[in-house]
């Protein structure tokens, strides 16, 4: 399978590369990684640092840039020992070091705008309305409209009060006013405001507490105030609610919500939820959300709300109450099948005329999920620091791995061998990680979090694994067999599919069984060259973009390569889409190609800008990685 790159090509390809390096800390750990991009402030992606890690396991490439090959190394190494999913990104040096604020762009409580460096909020806090969205972009320039807001946000919203007066009102009014009322917060603000402290914003509402036992008679007990607090300092949404009581009037029977309102606007839904208790966390079942649903009672650590689609680019809700002990209730009210309206109610004690009751909760806002993600989030929250140099999200941890086992098979090739400590403990890296895989959890991983660890599998078996290791691997590919349509698609979208025939055309070598085969054949045969596309998808504006043509021609170019050197039994019909395929890809991809100077860049979409991920990933489709890990290990295939 000859290289599609010339070394002049590939070499300026790695100068493109060079230029986005840049310098973190991770805990005051000094590591260089790939920006995503070359704007100021960008993020170093964990996935981006991964496939061009992956990429520079290839010997040649290797040794064009061993220097840049150990900066990737050491920074995905970091980031594999923290516990669960690895972090989604970390934050460039710069970004860290840089003086801390946060940015009020409109400071009318009618119609504020406020930044800090990961969220931007807008709303109406004289209707009670807070949104909040993750900055996409470290600018953050764009301004977006309401309709927008709604589909990638959530809103702070949807509050209630339920009281009962319990002293103060003499007679039959005394006696009306026992009853216990439901109120209704963003119905009776009163007041509202916005004040800056420090590195912090505090946005705020008050609303008046009146009960009426009789028509037209309205009877002062008390307010309670929502204060939201937002940081500079780190990405977590502090919410306090005050009660307080009249001077003439003690509350009982005390009921206060924190919510979340108009959920069911996102796209994609919210589809998915996790509840924290005693250091645990349950996942809910995979049903539609019924339009009245108890999510949790008493006692909690956390609850968590997560987007369906591709994981990377899940919004996810993280929620912890500050004295989860006090709470009552965790309901969701559904719409079409989807969380709409997320209440958490708190149980107080009694108030005496004249005090207060204080609820207190941390909300953290995200984007990126995982397998383990809602324990990683409620790690960060408990200890805030910590999101200094990490971004929020998680990813799967397959990627890494895969990146990793690749380096440990290919390490013997390497013209300037890796010292012989180092490579013992990338493998013990490696090893640890691999037994942190219960074969349950990846049972429930998307398609291509499955792919990326049957790759790390496959490697870690030809690389001279264990035993456990092949059957592992066999699991991976059991499931994620399991995962194609009918019609042989896997995932939701072609650079999950491309994926998919990759991590099957591999198995298939080590593991030649009729099903495995079967599964490779479908999915190579689901694929129409024009596009490419999945055969019976509706056509999308524009072509796919360079990430997912370069996994599929990664994929079909390997299942060419099996084939022809009987690796795998050859089928005409597959060789020939496989062919048209490649082509196709090509065709494409070649346009994508963007010479500056003495360096090559590739756009990420039609019309769009160089990133890392792309420049990785085409690397990885044009060069010749799978016959290079073929031909590796111990394990003959």
């Amino acid at each position: 399978m000859p290289d599609l790159l010339h070394p002049q090509e590939r070499d300026r390809l790695l100068a493109g590369l060079r230029r986005l390096l840049r310098r973190t800390l991770l805990d005051g750990r000094p590591l260089s990684g790939l920006a995503h991009a070359e704007a100021p402030g960008a993020k170093l992606d964990v996935l981006d640092n991964a496939v061009a890690a992956e990429a520079l396991a290839i010997p040649a490439l290797r040794e064009a840039d061993p220097t840049l090959a150990d900066d990737l190394l050491l920074f995905l190494s970091a980031v594999a020992e923290e516990p669960g999913p690895t972090t989604r990104a970390l934050r460039p040096l710069e970004a860290q070091e840089a003086p801390r604020r946060v940015e009020i762009v409109r400071n009318d409580p009618a119609g504020f705008r406020i930044l800090t460096p990961w969220h931007e909020f807008t709303g109406d806090l004289t209707h009670g309305l807070l949104r909040q969205r993750v900055r996409e972009a470290p600018e953050g320039r764009v301004n977006h409209s309401e309709e927008e807001l709604r589909k990638r946000g959530v809103l702070h919203t949807g509050n209630m009060v339920r009281l009962r007066a319990a002293n103060g009102m003499p007679g039959l009014l005394g006696r009306l006013s026992l009853r216990a009322r439901t109120l209704d917060v963003e119905e009776a603000i009163t007041a509202q405001g916005i004040r800056t402290e420090d590195e912090e914003a505090v946005l705020w509402h008050e609303s008046a507490l009146r009960l009426r036992p009789l028509p037209g008679l309205s009877l002062d007990v008390g307010t309670v105030r929502y204060e939201y607090r937002v940081s500079a300092a780190d990405p977590l949404l502090r919410l306090t609610v005050t009660l307080r009581a009249s001077p003439r009037t003690g509350l009982s029977s005390l009921r206060m919500t924190t919510a979340a309102d108009a959920l069911s606007d996102a796209v994609p839904p919210f589809e998915h939820a996790s509840v924290g208790r005693d250091g645990a966390q349950a996942l809910r079942g995979e049903a539609p959300f019924e339009d009245d649903e108890l999510i949790a009672q008493d006692a909690i650590d956390s609850v968590h709300l997560w987007q369906s689609g591709r994981p990377e680019e899940a919004l996810a809700l993280h929620i912890r109450p500050r004295a989860g002990e006090a709470l009552f209730s965790v309901r969701v009210r559904g719409r079409d099948g989807a969380p709409h309206w997320l209440v958490l109610r708190h149980g107080l004690p009694n108030v005496p005329a004249g005090g207060t009751a204080t609820v207190r909760e941390d909300r953290l806002l995200a984007l990126g999920t995982a397998q383990g993600g809602p324990a990683a989030a409620l790690r960060l929250m408990r200890v805030p620091t910590m999101l200094t140099s990490r971004d929020p999200g998680q990813i799967g941890i397959g990627s890494t791995l895969s990146a990793l086992a690749a380096t440990v098979l290919n390490a013997p090739g390497f013209a300037r061998p890796l010292p012989r400590d180092r490579l013992a403990v990338l493998q013990d890296l490696l090893d640890r990680q691999i037994t942190a895989l219960p074969d349950e959890e990846a049972s429930a991983a998307p398609v291509a979090e499955l792919a990326a660890l049957s790759l790390a599998m496959d490697a870690a078996w030809r690389a001279g694994g264990l035993p456990r290791d092949r059957r592992r691997l066999r699991a991976l590919l059991s499931r994620l067999s399991e995962a194609a349509s009918p019609a042989g698609a896997f995932g939701r979208s072609l650079e999950e599919h491309g994926a998919a025939i990759l991590a099957l055309a591999r198995g298939a070598t080590l593991i030649p069984e009729a099903w495995l085969l079967d599964a490779l054949r479908r999915a190579v045969l689901a694929l129409e060259a024009e596009g490419p596309r999945l055969a019976g998808s509706s056509p999308k504006p524009g072509p796919p973009s360079t990430r997912a043509l370069a996994a599929l021609l990664r994929g079909v170019r390997a299942v060419e390569f099996l084939a022809e050197t009987g690796r795998i039994p050859p089928d005409a019909a597959v060789l020939a889409r496989a062919a048209a395929l490649r082509e196709a890809s090509l065709a494409i991809l070649s346009g994508r190609l963007h010479a500056t100077g003495d360096r090559m860049e590739v756009l990420s979409t039609e019309g769009g800008k160089p990133d890392a991920l792309a420049t990785a990933s085409l690397l990885l489709a044009v060069l010749s990685p799978d016959e290079v890990a073929l031909s590796m290990g111990l394990v003959t295939a």
